[in-house]
């Protein structure tokens, strides 16, 4: 099975990227608008901000609130198949360290422009994110000791 890895650094505190990861109203800033906050245990839909289409859908499956994020996750073309998506919050002096894995995915060759598009949609996204924490967020605080 293929997995895309995405690791970015967020001048932002754990706390403040989860938010980014489960509330509705934060997933719509760099992701696809949320029908509603992701809980363990329900299923989500992620629709276009452009015309309301669904974009994404699957289930939160655990969540260890600040440091780790599993969903099931299937987009159109995976005909519905069921993948998975990790979240994984380091807490770093300064920010947080994201990384996103994306397993499950189909590693035969008539997938792999598929592949292409996913690690190119999810290079956006997390690129996305990344330039929102620079500008917007609030900045951890610095430790004094």
């Amino acid at each position: 099975m293929t997995t895309i890895t995405k690791t970015v650094h967020l001048p932002a505190a754990r706390h403040v990227v989860w938010d980014h990861l489960t509330r509705a109203d934060l997933l719509g800033k760099w992701f696809h608008p949320a029908e509603a906050d992701l809980a363990v245990g329900r299923d989500f839909v992620l629709r276009s901000a452009r015309d309301g289409d669904r974009m994404c859908w699957g289930r939160v499956v655990s969540a260890d609130p600040v440091a780790h994020l599993r969903w099931t996750f299937t987009v159109g073309p995976l005909n519905g198949r069921m993948t998975r998506v990790d979240w994984h919050l380091a807490e770093l002096p300064g920010g947080t360290r994201l990384t996103l894995e994306h397993s499950g995915l189909p590693d035969d060759a008539d997938a792999f422009g598929l592949i292409l598009a996913l690690d190119k949609g999810w290079h956006g996204f997390v690129g996305d994110l990344q330039g929102i924490a620079m500008q917007d967020l609030p900045r951890p605080v610095a430790e004094t000791t």
